[in-house]
């Protein structure tokens, strides 16, 4: 999905691209499936060669990424963090 930035939303940096097989609904079945955030909330989504970035509402960006640290995404496991932009 692509557009804007919306001011409640944060990116978060996931080390799994186009070269790795990810598809925007991968990335938002693993998030949904494990923090239990609907795939509604989640934003735009930017698939690069070797990671992604994508939206999440601020208010519950910390939860995901504690969750997922120790998750899979299919079937292997990414580094995930906030993505800072430079």
């Amino acid at each position: 999905r692509q557009g804007g930035r919306s001011a409640c939303m944060v990116r978060i940096f996931v080390g799994a691209g186009r070269t790795a097989g990810i598809r925007p609904q991968d990335l938002v079945g693993a998030i949904a499936g494990e923090s239990g955030i609907s795939g509604k909330d989640i934003g735009a989504i930017k698939i690069e060669e070797r990671f992604s970035l994508v939206e999440l509402p601020a208010d519950r960006a910390d939860d995901v990424l504690m969750t997922m640290r120790n998750s899979l995404i299919k079937g292997k496991k990414v580094t995930i963090r906030r993505f800072v932009e430079r």
